[in-house]
């Protein structure tokens, strides 16, 4: 099996993967293995879409059980008993482009003095008047425990999450099937659109359009199992809910 490992301070990790049977590679790999934090493990998907993902929390920030020590699960991968999961992204189009996005969608005010107005449709049906706040945010239940969360002191399991962020009207966020597809009508920019925690930013202007879905590929990921143990910190981000 080839893997690519991305991360920072490697250190001995790159020797157990070794040790594991496992060819390291710079390229074409079967498994993407990424060492460290969160934002690494969003980041591995945008640098290499569509293949499958290992997380590893880097030993220095995690106490980890015997069952998911970094040599255990180096083992198990090797020998394919790392279960795949399919976790759903969004997809957002906008100004003739699109970008995908593992934890959340989020469009707000480009400029901070000033709030942006807009509008929600649903399936192509209005679900609000025109709305002034400092913007939306659009989520998978993989990343409702971010931004979103923040904002509406909840999580979402199924479905997308839909949040208005300090909105001068009272509103709860929506929770949609996967399979819906939400537009915002920006009425009043400037706005500023991001994907996860990708460096890139995108400008939008007043009369924008932008839709956001599922996306068409999933993010793979390989040993949720371990995501969910009670017995070790190794959970990516604990206050997730899987």
């Amino acid at each position: 099996m080839r893997v690519l490992i991305l991360g920072e301070d490697i250190g001995s990790f790159r020797d157990t993967v070794a040790a594991a049977g496992l060819n390291i590679v710079d390229e074409r790999p079967d498994v993407v293995i990424s060492y460290g934090g969160d934002g690494g493990f969003i980041g591995s998907e945008r640098l290499h879409p569509g293949i499958p993902k290992v997380g590893i929390r880097h030993e220095s920030a995690t106490k980890k059980c015997p069952t998911h020590q970094d040599g255990v699960l180096m083992e198990r991968l090797r020998s394919g008993e790392l279960e795949e999961t399919s976790l759903m992204k969004l997809e957002a189009t906008f100004n003739g482009r699109s970008v995908d996005a593992v934890n959340d969608i989020i469009v707000r005010n480009g400029d901070v003095r000033s709030a942006v107005r807009f509008r929600v449709h649903l399936n192509g049906h209005p679900v609000t008047e025109e709305l002034i706040a400092d913007g939306v945010i659009v989520c998978t239940p993989f990343g409702s425990s971010a931004y979103f969360r923040s904002v509406t002191r909840t999580v979402i399991r199924t479905g997308i999450g839909v949040a208005i962020n300090n909105c001068t009207d009272l509103l709860n966020h929506l929770v949609i099937g996967e399979d819906e597809v939400i537009r915002v009508e920006l009425t009043r920019g400037p706005a500023t659109l991001a994907a996860d925690n990708d460096p890139a930013t995108y400008a939008v202007a007043d009369g924008a359009d932008i839709v956001v879905k599922k996306a068409p590929r999933p993010f793979r990921v390989l040993g949720v199992d371990s995501l969910r143990c009670s017995e070790c910190r190794y959970v990516h981000a604990p206050r997730r809910r899987y």
